[in-house]
């Protein structure tokens, strides 16, 4: 099912950009056969466009997370690898800054990302139908085009999930989504200044089982650690904080 949805958001992706692409050129046409000097680098300023939204989208894409996030009483810090198109997994680090209703305003920040990246389009697609909008816009559309379908369905990448999955997840109460806001719940916690052993042990070891990759685990991991530490349980603290670390060097470094 997952190879299905990848495939069906690639040839989403390629029908969006080729129906930008052709209405484009259905419109700029006559207008270069005749010579008009006021489109003479349209075409230029096009591709511009197209290649500056394609390399800057995914910062778009986690800026949106982040100001949902920000909205919602969520703490988001972005994570870009790199702006080079084949290495630009980007990310965003979300913690709750109140324990109240966590999963109501994670699916608020989780919308952010396709949000952004849908108005991008939108003023593409605009460029093409209003006159008043230099038509060259639309390459906007082309560079967002991608990194929404990508995200619209319930897939998982190299790179990791996809918003939609996750939203999915949660929507379910899936293993995975109970995990994360488990965890989600403690970090919390521990941010409004509370004591760690504080919290009920069941929170944090009475969970479902889930792939030991999932970054749900890992932060998991880390707080089983703290949370014995804190109650003097040294050694296993110890085996806590080494498997974070194992796993962390594994899959997130």
């Amino acid at each position: 099912m997952n190879r299905a949805f990848k495939i069906i958001a690639a040839i989403l992706s390629v029908a969006g950009v080729a129906a930008v692409l052709t209405v484009y050129i259905l419109i700029t046409y006559d207008v270069y056969v005749n010579g008009n000097p006021a489109y003479r680098y349209d075409y230029i300023f096009f591709i511009v466009i197209w290649l500056a939204a394609d390399l800057l989208s995914p910062f778009f894409h986690e800026l949106g997370h982040a100001l949902f996030g920000l909205f919602s009483g969520m703490r988001a810090k972005i994570s870009m690898k790199s702006l080079l198109p084949k290495y630009r997994a980007s990310s965003v680090e979300i913690i709750p800054k109140r324990e109240n209703a966590i999963k109501a305003r994670l699916v608020f920040t989780l919308a952010g990302g396709l949000f952004v990246n849908l108005v991008f389009i939108v003023l593409g697609v605009l460029a093409l139908s209003v006159p008043a909008i230099p038509a060259c816009i639309s390459g906007v559309a082309c560079g967002n085009i991608f990194l929404f379908f990508m995200n619209v369905v319930p897939a998982e990448y190299a790179t990791g999930k996809t918003d939609m999955l996750v939203l999915c997840e949660l929507s379910g109460n899936s293993p995975e989504a109970q995990v994360a806001l488990a965890v989600l719940k403690v970090q919390a916690h521990v941010l409004n200044g509370k004591p760690i052993e504080r919290i009920d042990r069941e929170v944090l070891f009475s969970l479902p089982q889930i792939r030991e990759d999932d970054p749900s685990f890992i932060s998991l991991c880390e707080l089983r650690g703290e949370y014995l530490e804190a109650v003097g349980d040294a050694e296993g603290a110890k085996a806590q904080f080494a498997r974070f670390e194992e796993l962390k060097r594994e899959y997130l470094d």
